[in-house]
C-alpha cells in the first residue's frame, strides 16, 4: 500500500485512543468511508460490525453502563445516521455518556439534498447533550476531546459529532495533543461539586430527626456520581427506610435491613405506601419521573420534600420541592456524613407500619404454573451460587418489571435496564456492548418475544465473537404490558398485541448458537442449570403462559396509595 497522508480521520482515532477507548460499534457506508480506510492503520482500536446502526448505540451503551466510561458508536449519513437515533435518544433520558460519530456529505454539499443526506445536528439537537458539525479540520483532536469531556462531566449523556466526508479525509495539519479542558467558568453543573452552605445541612438533617415518616428515595444520580458505597454508609447511619428507582437498582441490596425495594407503577405495595404516607421525603439522584410518581399533584402531598440534583434544572421541575439541593450526589452524601449531628434516626413506629404493609400485601416471587415468574425464580436460585459472575440486562415489559421486582443482583453495573425511553429492542444489542466491555462476565440478556424481535439480527455477534451471552426469551405470544392495560382498561379489546414468533431453537441453530424449547416448568432449573455453567452463548425460549399480568400496579392517573395488587 502507498504511503499515506494523516488524515482527520487518523487523528480522530488517535484522540479517541488517547481517551481510552479501546472499542468502537459500527456499521461503513459511503460518507463514513475516509474513517474506515483509516480504521485499519489503528490496531489498538477493535471495531465490531453490527448489523444494525441502532444496534451500534445500543451496544456503546452496554459499555458505558456497566463500565463507567465512553462508548463510542458510528455510522454513515442518512439512514445510517437516523437508526442511531433511538439508541442515542434512550441514552438521553438515562444520562448515559456514549459518543456518536457520523458521516456526513461533503461539506459544500450540506443542504442541497444529496444522496444520504440529513441534518443531523438538527435531528439529535434536543436528544443529546451537545453536537457538533465538524466543519475546521483543523479543529478535529479538540472537537473530540471536548465532546467526551462533555459526555462524562456532571450529568452524563450522549454527544453527537457529524462529520462531512471531504473533511474526514483531508490531511490534518492541526495539533494532535490532546488538550487540557477545563469548562469550569461555563458549566451550570460546576457549582455541583462545591460545598454545601453549613446551614443548608443544619435544616437537612434536623427535618430528618424531626421526622415520624421518612423515605430515602435513590435516583440513578447516585449511580452516575460513583456514590454507591457512601450511600451504603448514610442508609445505614440513619436507619431510614430507603426505596429505589428502576435504574438505581443495585446500589443497595436487597437483603439490606433499610431497602424496601422499587417504587412507581410496578412498585411493591408496600414501598408505594411507605412514600406516599411520608412525612419527609429525601430524594438524591432521581429526577420524580412520572413512572414512580403516580399523580404529581398527590405526590408528597404531606411530606417535606427534599431533592438532590446535579442538574440545577431538575430542582422544582416537576415535584414542589422545599428543600432543593443543587449537588452532585457523592459530595451531597460525603458532606452529611461528615456532619456532627449526624444520628440513627429514631422511628420504630414507622418501621412497623411499613412492615404492616409488607405482609399485608406481599408479592410471590415463585408461582405453581409455568409463568415468567417462576422462570426468574429458577434463574435467581443459579446465579445466587456465584452472584459477581452475571451481569443482568432486561428488555422492555412485563418481564422487565418482574426481573425488577424478583431478581437481587450485587453491583449497580450489574442490573442494565432501558428507563427513561423504555426502549423495545435494547437488550440484546446492550447485552452485546456489555459483554465485549466484561468479557470475564456472564451476560443474561432477559427479553419478551417482542422485543427480541426488534434487534434480533445482533444474534450474529454472538456466534461471530463467541460471546458468552445467555439470551433468554420469555415467550408468552402477546406484546404482553399492551395487551394488560387492553384487559384491565380497555375491556379485553386486545387490538394489534398477539404477535407470531419463529422457532428460536431453529433460529439460533441458523445463527450457529446453541438453543433450546423450554414448555415445563419442571425443566427450567435444569436448562438453566446446563447452559448458565459454562461459557458458550445461547438462546433458550420459554414458551410461558399467555395471559399474566404484572401486579402490583399503579393504573394510569392514580395515586402511589392506589395501588392494586390484583385485577
Amino acid at each position: 500500500m502507498q504511503d499515506r497522508k494523516y488524515t482527520v480521520a487518523d487523528s480522530i482515532l488517535d484522540t479517541l485512543k488517547a481517551h481510552n477507548v479501546s472499542t468502537i460499534f459500527g456499521y461503513p457506508g459511503g460518507a463514513i468511508l475516509p474513517f474506515y480506510d483509516a480504521l485499519p492503520f489503528h490496531k489498538d482500536i477493535k471495531h465490531v460490525l453490527v448489523r444494525n446502526e441502532q444496534g451500534a448505540a445500543f451496544m456503546a451503551q452496554g459499555w458505558a453502563r456497566t463500565r463507567k466510561e465512553i462508548g463510542v458508536c458510528c455510522a454513515t449519513s442518512g439512514p445510517g445516521a437516523t437508526n442511531l437515533v433511538t439508541g442515542i435518544a434512550d441514552a438521553h433520558l438515562d444520562s448515559i455518556p456514549i459518543l456518536c460519530i457520523t458521516g456526513q456529505v461533503p461539506l459544500q454539499m450540506i443542504g442541497k439534498d444529496m444522496f444520504q443526506e440529513v441534518d443531523m445536528t438538527g435531528v439529535t439537537l434536543n436528544i443529546t447533550k451537545h453536537n457538533f458539525l465538524l466543519e475546521d479540520p483543523s479543529k478535529a483532536v479538540y472537537t473530540v476531546s471536548e465532546a467526551i469531556k462533555i459526555a462524562l462531566s456532571g450529568r452524563p449523556g450522549p454527544v453527537h459529532i457529524d462529520v462531512p466526508k471531504d473533511v474526514m479525509a483531508c490531511e490534518f495539519l492541526g495539533k494532535r495533543e490532546i488538550p487540557n479542558l477545563d469548562f469550569s467558568d461555563t458549566d451550570p453543573m460546576d457549582r455541583a461539586y462545591k460545598a454545601l452552605p453549613i446551614s443548608t445541612l443544619d435544616t437537612i438533617l434536623k427535618v430528618l430527626n424531626e421526622a415520624k415518616a421518612p423515605m430515602l428515595l435513590v435516583g440513578h444520580g447516585v449511580k452516575h456520581s460513583n456514590g454507591e458505597e457512601d450511600l451504603k454508609k448514610l442508609v445505614n447511619k440513619l436507619g431510614i427506610p430507603t426505596v429505589t428507582t428502576i435504574l438505581a437498582k443495585g446500589i443497595l441490596h436487597e437483603d439490606d435491613p433499610n431497602y424496601i425495594g422499587m417504587i412507581g407503577m410496578h412498585g411493591f405495595y408496600h414501598s408505594n405506601m411507605a412514600t406516599h404516607e411520608a412525612d419527609v421525603i429525601l430524594n438524591i439522584g432521581s429526577r420524580f419521573d412520572d413512572r414512580i410518581v403516580g399523580r404529581y399533584d398527590a405526590f408528597g402531598r404531606n411530606a417535606v420534600v427534599i431533592h438532590v440534583d446535579i442538574d440545577l434544572s431538575e430542582l422544582n421541575k416537576v415535584v414542589d420541592t422545599q428543600i432543593p439541593v443543587h449537588s452532585d450526589a457523592k459530595k451531597f452524601i460525603d458532606q452529611l456524613l461528615s456532619h456532627p449531628e449526624i444520628q440513627k434516626l429514631h422511628i420504630e413506629d414507622w418501621w412497623k407500619q411499613i412492615r404492616k404493609w409488607e405482609k399485608q400485601k406481599k408479592y410471590e416471587k415463585e408461582t405453581n404454573n409455568f409463568s415468567i415468574r417462576s422462570c426468574l425464580f429458577d434463574l435467581q436460585n443459579i446465579i445466587n451460587e456465584d452472584p459477581d459472575k452475571y451481569i443482568l440486562v432486561t428488555d422492555v415489559g412485563q418481564h422487565q418489571m418482574w426481573a425488577m421486582l424478583s431478581l437481587s443482583i450485587p453491583h449497580s453495573t450489574s442490573w442494565l435496564t432501558s428507563g427513561g425511553s423504555g426502549t423495545m429492542g435494547f437488550s440484546l444489542p446492550t447485552a452485546i456492548g456489555a459483554a465485549f466491555a466484561n468479557p470475564k462476565k456472564t451476560v443474561i440478556c432477559v427479553c419478551g418475544d417482542g422485543g427480541i424481535q426488534m434487534n434480533i439480527q445482533e444474534l450474529a455477534l454472538l456466534a461471530e465473537h463467541k460471546l458468552n451471552i445467555k439470551v433468554l426469551v420469555l415467550n408468552n405470544n402477546y406484546l404482553g404490558m399492551v395487551r394488560q392495560w387492553q384487559e384491565l382498561f380497555y375491556d379485553d379489546n386486545y387490538s394489534a398485541v398477539k404477535i407470531f414468533s419463529p422457532d428460536y431453537k431453529k433460529l439460533a441453530h441458523a445463527y450457529q448458537i446453541k438453543g433450546e424449547t423450554i414448555t415445563n416448568k419442571k425443566d427450567t432449573k435444569e436448562i438453566l442449570n446446563k447452559y448458565l455453567k459454562n461459557a458458550e452463548p445461547c438462546v433458550l425460549e420459554f414458551k410461558v403462559e399467555k395471559e399474566d399480568n404484572v401486579f402490583p400496579m399503579v393504573p394510569g392517573g392514580k395515586t402511589l396509595a392506589d395501588t392494586i395488587i390484583n385485577s
